[in-house]
């Protein structure tokens, strides 16, 4: 297996949290500056920080690494709400949260700017904080309601997601495009010290940042096909491709596990895949006719190379040839496995050919590259590739 990248879309989300409005709490103090304390929220990207000046958290550009990619299309990275819970660290899974911001009817792509204060009565003497975060909630169904704000530990932990990102009744996928809600993105982290970043003021909390990533909720999933010019392959055709059910899940956790501040970049990315259950039903992509499968000079170019940056070589098979289809899915701890079946032509037999994708977690792009080379009775001829897809920082909130 090759790995492709950890697509890192050029995302510059803000958070500001400095105020309660929509926060869901009833100041007690009414009056008192010193109710609330208040953080700084910011989402720049790998890449933004990458040309950033020293301290900053602007910037949308930069240079991407070797396993990266851009988002393709920019709707993987559009926000349209966003929700936060603080809990103060050590505090009971049954602990309501010190902390809540929730805003929706957001349309922005690249940056946004949220405010959200704390509970000063709530956290007491508060040097480390736990979070809870989440983007385009509305996408999966859940945890959009007003009654959020007051959501225990344990009840974020426990929840999941069964609607979209999976199959519909006729087999056919039920996210082939971003939808208009946008993908979810969460993550959660723990014992995040905040002692040297906390101000009574939203200037001077502005000035002491603190940086936790993000990862998407869901994986793509898109195969690609080629056919090489001329050797009889004029007529040749995918009839469809099936995926097993039984390696899909029916839900999946809306939360990846947790992760300490300092084990961020490396834990904490997928979900908990304990008691998962799966789907029965089979997802079946429609055919692909012989003119979305481009004829070119020679298939085997568009195999990755070694050592070729992550970007440079999916431009290279995006442009070269073409999407076949595509599907987001929910997080699943099995190898994804199925068959493509195809036609050499319209008077001959269909054949198939057996695919397994393994590492079908949360955060990875899924590529299946199918070629017919025009040799061995036109056999297909297939390349898998599995990406981490937007993982550690590539997505960050940066607290001031």
């Amino acid at each position: 297996m090759k790995g492709i990248a950890a697509l890192a879309p050029t995302l510059l989300l803000t958070l500001i949290l400095t105020s309660c409005m929509s926060d869901g709490y009833t100041d007690t103090a009414a009056g008192k500056s010193d109710t609330y304390i208040n953080l700084n929220v910011s989402t720049p990207t790998a890449q933004a920080r990458a040309k950033a000046p020293a301290g900053s958290t602007a910037g949308t550009s930069g240079t991407l690494g070797q396993d990266e990619t851009s988002p393709n299309p920019t709707e993987e990275e559009k926000i349209y709400s966003i929700r936060v819970w603080a809990f103060k660290s050590g505090s009971a899974e049954t602990a309501a949260p010190i902390g809540f911001k929730a805003e929706t009817g957001l349309n922005e792509t690249g940056s946004h700017q949220v405010s959200m204060k704390l509970l000063r009565k709530a956290a007491g003497d508060l040097d480390n904080i736990d979070l809870f975060i989440l983007l385009n909630a509305e996408s999966i169904g859940v945890l959009n309601d007003n009654n959020c704000n007051r959501m225990t530990r344990q009840e974020l932990k426990n929840a999941v997601f069964n609607s979209n990102f999976g199959i519909k009744k006729d087999g056919s996928a039920q996210a082939i495009t971003v939808p208009a809600t946008g993908l979810p993105i969460s993550r959660v982290i723990t014992n995040i010290n905040v002692k040297n970043n906390i101000a009574d003021n939203a200037a001077e909390a502005a000035t002491k940042p603190v940086s936790v990533p993000l990862v998407r909720a869901v994986s793509k999933l898109h195969f690609f096909f080629a056919r090489k010019t001329g050797k009889d392959t004029e007529s040749v055709t995918v009839t469809k491709i099936v995926v097993n059910g039984e390696t899909l899940t029916e839900a999946s956790p809306v939360f990846p596990e947790a992760a300490t501040d300092a084990e961020k970049d490396t834990k904490g990315l997928t979900g908990s895949l304990n008691g998962l259950n799966y789907l029965t039903k089979n997802l079946i992509f429609g055919a692909i006719a012989t003119n979305k499968i481009n004829p070119v000079a020679d298939p085997k170019v568009y195999i990755q190379n070694t050592g070729e940056k992550a970007q440079d070589y999916m431009t290279r098979l995006s442009t070269g040839v073409q999407e076949g289809c595509r599907s987001y899915l929910r997080e699943t701890d099995k190898t994804i496995t199925g068959t493509i079946h195809f036609k050499s032509n319209a008077s001959l037999a269909e054949r198939s050919v057996v695919f397994e994708i393994p590492e079908a977690y949360r955060n990875h792009e899924l590529v299946v590259y199918g070629y017919f080379s025009g040799e061995a009775l036109l056999d297909l001829n297939l390349e898998y590739y599995v990406a981490n897809w937007n993982e550690k920082a590539a997505t960050d909130i940066t607290f001031n």
